[in-house]
């Protein structure tokens, strides 16, 4: 199942606030790469930073590693076929 494009445009580094433009930067430095949901959510970017800063509580370390929490995630995409 390859990705499929939705009807709201994902948006390029060069095509968002500042603010938003800072978090790419981020996500690119972390992951290697910016999730198409920061892509998509980049149009209203308080929404944006707020999924960014709810995320990062979420599946940083804590209880459980943050690398396992992802790992989790990842199986239970797989499990729905969900690309993830």
């Amino acid at each position: 199942m390859g990705h499929q494009h939705g009807r709201i445009p994902m948006l390029e580094r060069d095509h968002v606030a500042p603010e938003v433009a800072a978090l790419y930067d981020a996500l690119e430095q972390q992951r290697g790469v910016v999730p198409y949901m920061f892509r998509t959510l980049a149009h209203t970017p308080a929404l944006a930073l707020g999924i960014a800063g709810f995320l990062k509580a979420l599946l940083g370390d804590g209880a459980l590693p943050g690398w396992y929490k992802e790992l989790v995630a990842t199986r239970v995409a797989l499990l729905v076929d969900c690309d993830y």
